[in-house]
């Protein structure tokens, strides 16, 4: 319903447009933050989340990595944080 409530409001193009940046979001998602046992979370979390607030924690969970000096080969943590963000911000 989500879906047919906004594409009666902004238009099928803006839907679409939409989509598109969800899609690559769960791409960079998947191709940076996959452990392995993430993927299904990640597919849900991309579908469940609006564009704003998986954006921002992608962007929150990006800084906190270089902030904590992890390196880009250790996918357990970036995944554990990435995870750990998006639990915070469906609280929110």
């Amino acid at each position: 319903m989500p879906n047919l409530n906004f594409i009666k409001k902004y238009g099928i193009t803006k839907f679409i447009e939409q989509q598109k940046k969800r899609i690559k979001m769960l791409e960079t998602m998947l191709e940076n933050f996959d452990d392995g046992r993430s993927r299904s979370f990640f597919c849900k979390e991309a579908v469940l989340h609006d564009i704003t607030s998986l954006r921002t924690s992608l962007d929150k969970a990006t800084q906190k990595i270089k902030t904590e000096k992890i390196k880009q080969d250790d996918v357990k943590n970036k995944a554990k944080i990435l995870k750990a963000i998006l639990h915070e911000s469906v609280a929110e």
